[in-house]
């Protein structure tokens, strides 16, 4: 499989610019005060906003978007795009904003920004783990947590979006081969196990400072997202040949899209 990106100058631009990966739930109230806070703190910078959520939002809601600091984002390599599209032709029902989000996040190395707790939500069935809080959120605590929930992608980048993609790669080799379909069950949930370590272990020592009590109803403040779980779903149904095909042909540039996402809940009092 060849490395086809589709706009390259444009990829490396936002890699060097983008500090954040933008959601809310289009279904939702529109989060006016969290998207003009999210404008004033990277005015100079820019943050990301998925091309399919862009297309699912209200006209309203859209236009908010469609000026700095906001640029819509789309897969950097026709592989990706390739890989997008597989898993969402085979699970329809499964809301393309959601999956695009995620795995662009990883593809641009930053964190995911959910705009308002009521977003939240829709991300529920990717949340490998989350922390719960009481800790009141000035702003000075607020752009702490985003400065740190960034690092937390580039420090643990490589290792589980590298990890993850060997291990789906020999998946899917083996389905190819007919060996014990427990066995590749067992794999899988080994792989999500130990991402969900990784993510708990990560999540408890960076953010460690939201254990502190305070004054606010208990919520969920940070949380790792995860794709891997739709994909083993895929690669354990019937249907899953295309997936497992398209995983076992793959290059390693694959990886791109496979990382955890760590997660900051975005919720103005």
């Amino acid at each position: 499989m060849s490395i086809e990106f589709l706009d390259l100058p444009r990829y490396v631009r936002l890699l060097k610019n983008l500090r954040a990966v933008a959601f809310l739930d289009p279904n939702a109230e529109i989060p006016l005060e969290e998207i003009k806070w999210l404008k004033r703190r990277f005015k100079y910078r820019n943050v990301g906003i998925s091309e399919s959520l862009i297309t699912a939002l209200k006209a309203e809601a859209k236009e908010l978007f469609l000026r700095n600091p906001f640029e819509i984002l789309k897969p950097p390599l026709l592989e990706i795009e390739n890989f997008l599209e597989t898993i969402l032709e085979i699970e329809s029902k499964v809301p393309a904003y959601t999956v695009e989000s995620l795995i662009l996040t990883s593809c641009y190395v930053n964190a995911l920004v959910v705009l308002g707790r009521d977003s939240f939500s829709v991300l529920d069935p990717f949340v490998t783990w989350a922390m719960r809080s009481t800790a009141e959120l000035t702003e000075t605590e607020v752009k702490r947590n985003l400065r740190i929930i960034g690092y937390a992608m580039t420090d643990f980048y490589n290792e589980n979006a590298g990890q993850a993609y060997e291990s789906l790669k020999g998946i899917a080799e083996e389905i190819l081969r007919k060996e014990d379909f427990s066995k590749v069950r067992e794999e899988l949930e080994r792989l999500m196990e130990k991402r969900k370590k990784i993510a708990q272990d990560d999540g408890e020592k960076r953010f460690w400072r939201l254990r502190q009590p305070g004054g606010e109803k208990e919520r969920i403040v940070i949380a790792y997202l995860d794709v891997m779980p739709l994909i083993s779903k895929i690669l354990i149904q019937k249907n899953s040949s295309r997936l497992v095909n398209f995983i076992a042909k793959s290059t390693v540039n694959l990886s791109m899209a496979l990382s955890l996402i760590p997660t900051f809940i975005l919720q103005l009092e």
